[in-house]
């Protein structure tokens, strides 16, 4: 993405997207490509399944909720599948509660879910983690109770994947986030405990929380500054 810059520390550089479909307070679904799965590859439902923990099943660079995605394999050879960055799940049931934008792209390994006799194994269930679009909507894990999901900041069962965003705004802040490898999620957390009057946030999730803060500028707000923007821009610099 091109610099800002120079100029007044409150200038606009990335515009709000506030006023389009799905963004912010906006209702309608929002715009964008489509994402094409590779020949073999199909996304079903597990809504049975419970949540698991294992990290290595956590893909993404911003954690403010998490989103399930299982995959079906028809092949006979591993699969790798490319979610790009920009992609954006929607809420599928009713009520007003968030979209999630994925910030990086992630490749996901998925082996065959048909064993050589043609009978079936288990889907490959992975989990993304998302940046949300719409600040005034609920969190999908705010009434969390089952054993599997209470602890997590996990939609289990809540989303399906939509477009890639070709949103010039959202576009311009993916850009800006591209390169730093080390805000690939490798650690979970409860969001239940920010519920707590004594709760800080722990210095591991403080990149993650500003680059929210960023994304919210542009979906609810009246759009990113320049300060913002080289205030976020310096504070990735340990994740390169």
């Amino acid at each position: 993405m091109e610099e800002p810059g120079e100029g007044n520390d409150w200038d606009i550089v990335i515009a709000s997207s506030k006023n389009q479909p799905g963004i912010g307070p906006t209702a309608g679904t929002p715009a964008g490509a489509s994402w094409q799965l590779p020949e073999g590859i199909e996304i079903t439902d597990r809504p049975g399944k419970p949540f698991n923990p294992d990290l290595r099943l956590l893909f993404g660079s911003i954690n403010t909720f998490y989103a399930d995605l299982s995959f079906v394999n028809r092949k006979n050879t591993v699969i790798t599948v490319e979610i790009p960055a920009g992609l954006i799940c929607l809420f599928k049931r009713e009520g007003r509660v968030q979209n999630g934008i994925l910030t990086s792209t992630v490749n996901i390994e998925v082996p065959p879910t048909f064993k050589d006799d043609g009978s079936a194994d288990d889907t490959t269930t992975v989990y993304l983690g998302l940046g949300c679009l719409n600040y005034s909507m609920a969190f999908p894990w705010e009434e969390n109770q089952e054993w599997d999901t209470r602890d997590y900041p996990i939609g289990k069962d809540m989303y399906r994947p939509g477009v890639v965003t070709t949103d010039p705004n959202l576009l311009k802040l993916l850009a800006l986030l591209k390169g730093y490898p080390g805000l690939r999620l490798t650690r979970h957390y409860n969001p239940q405990e920010m519920f707590s009057e004594e709760y800080q946030t722990p210095e591991w999730r403080v990149i993650y929380t500003l680059v929210q803060a960023a994304l919210w500028e542009i979906t609810d707000g009246p759009g990113l500054t320049r300060k913002d923007y080289r205030e976020l821009q310096e504070a990735l610099q340990p994740y390169k």
